[in-house]
């Protein structure tokens, strides 16, 4: 939350006096809601604990735990999470698959597998949507789809693939909305627009979990008993969060704001130093403009620079 309030400051500071509070305030009431908007993520299971980046902590987490928005998330290595929130809505993480929860439901797919299904359990529910590098996924009712976002080969370009398992997903990109009806299959790579086929193709069937091939099912949950709050491991690295913070998802920008803290460590400071390249939105945070003076002192310094100047008729002025 507190990078939440870093950018309401922001937002304070940046408009005319009368407009500001207004704004400010208007602004904080909607992070403020948004924070409370959605019943938290479970993990309903989990093969291994799953690595949580929290703030700017690093936490390992198994089933009974609760979640926050805006934890990225990561599976360990042949491990299958799954989660669930109050409203019906069910996510499983295929091995080393990377998240970031938001409120809505809404979810950021970095890299990996994902399966989400969307059961209203309590109307009215709001479906969720998965973004991605490429565009997002919205769910229809009571729906179910796999989303993978593949990495690329020499011969081939990262992937954004979605099968409809059942319902019609709508997969949004920046020129247009194309509909996924059930059993159908779309993927879309940068270099082009969406392709829609009848079904999965054989090698996304092939790399899909095997546990995906199954619908799934709301577990019970037992909550974690903790005799004292859950401890962090350690702070965020940058090899931690680099992906992350060089990723194509609409979520970037609220980055710099919620990792800035972590400039004072040196090692992190420097691996953002060396790849200013792909990062330039944390340039001002690295070399920061010298800062510019308000309108009351350039007026003064303005009078100081009038007065200094002695009159043109002046009985001081030489010939």
């Amino acid at each position: 939350m507190s990078y939440r309030l870093e950018y309401f400051l922001f937002l304070l500071h940046s408009r005319r006096p009368v407009k500001r509070a207004l704004c400010g305030l208007s602004a904080f009431a909607l992070l403020c809601a948004a924070s409370q908007a959605h019943a938290g993520w479970t993990i309903a299971s989990a093969d291994a604990p799953a690595t949580v980046i929290r703030a700017t902590n690093v936490y390992q987490l198994g089933a009974g735990e609760a979640l926050r928005d805006d934890d990225l998330v990561e599976s360990a290595p042949r491990s299958v999470v799954q989660l669930q929130d109050d409203a019906g809505n069910l996510l499983a993480l295929g091995a080393q698959t990377r998240l970031l929860l938001q409120a809505g439901p809404r979810v950021s797919l970095l890299d990996g597998w994902l399966k989400i299904a969307h059961t209203c359990a309590t109307p009215p529910c709001k479906a969720p949507v998965v973004d991605t590098e490429r565009g997002s996924v919205e769910l229809g009712g009571n729906a179910a789809a796999v989303v993978a976002a593949l990495p690329g080969t020499n011969q081939d370009e990262p992937t954004i693939a979605v099968f409809s398992e059942s319902g019609t997903q709508t997969l949004a990109g920046s020129a247009r909305k194309n509909a996924i009806t059930p059993g159908s299959f779309a993927y879309v790579t940068a270099s082009a627009p969406p392709q829609i086929a009848q079904r999965p193709s054989s090698a996304f069937l092939t790399d899909m979990p095997v546990v995906f091939r199954d619908a799934l099912q709301r577990l019970p949950i037992t909550p974690a008993a903790h005799d004292s709050p859950v401890k962090p491991l350690r702070a965020a690295t940058y090899d931690d969060v680099s992906a992350w913070l060089a990723s194509d998802l609409p979520a970037r920008k609220r980055f710099p704001a919620r990792f800035r803290s972590r400039l004072t460590d040196q090692a992190f400071r420097r691996a953002v130093d060396q790849n200013l390249k792909a990062l330039p939105e944390w340039r001002v945070l690295l070399y920061p403009p010298p800062p510019r003076p308000d309108a009351r002192q350039r007026a003064l310094q303005a009078v100081r620079v009038n007065t200094s100047a002695p009159p043109a008729n002046s009985l001081y002025a030489h010939p």
